[in-house]
């Protein structure tokens, strides 16, 4: 399969319908990552707060000829510098099925849409220093910012 064709490809906001594709999707992610039994069994909560209008996470996803077939998580937040929110990928997960067609592009692309829209300061984001083929996107259309990242782990 080559580049997927525009007419193939929706890409818009998680809605209630969706809950068994986006549990599909974020098991498959959840597995690839090996996530702690925790992340699984708090899954109903983060659905809740998905669909949750007044929530700072916000959810899409990728759907290929009606298939589901990607999602992105992005939290919201305020920073000190504007009053322009920032928004924040935390999990933007392409199904195997369908890697490597330029869908994680497309995906990002959809949410500088969004931004834009709704008047976001910037996207940022992070990804595994060994995370290459996700480093070769964005390297292509983002700029690397020069910080690190701390971490204290609370529980």
């Amino acid at each position: 399969m080559n580049r997927i064709e525009a007419a193939a490809l929706e890409i818009r906001r998680l809605e209630e319908n969706d809950r068994v594709a986006w549990e599909d999707l974020w098991q498959e992610n959840l597995d690839h990552f090996a996530a702690p039994d925790r992340a699984r069994a708090d899954m109903p909560v983060i659905w809740q707060r998905l669909m949750d209008q007044a929530a700072p996470l916000l959810g899409w996803l990728v759907l290929l000829q009606g298939r589901a077939a990607g999602l992105a998580h992005v939290v919201l937040r305020q920073h000190s510098f504007s009053t322009a929110q920032i928004a924040i990928p935390e999990d933007l997960w392409i199904a195997p099925f369908v890697r490597r067609h330029g869908l994680a592009e497309r995906l990002v692309e959809r949410l500088v849409q969004e931004g834009r829209a709704q008047g976001w300061r910037r996207i940022e984001w992070e990804t595994g220093v060994e995370n290459f083929v996700a480093q070769w996107l964005y390297d292509r259309i983002a700029t690397l910012d020069p910080v690190k990242r701390y971490r204290i782990d609370l529980d």
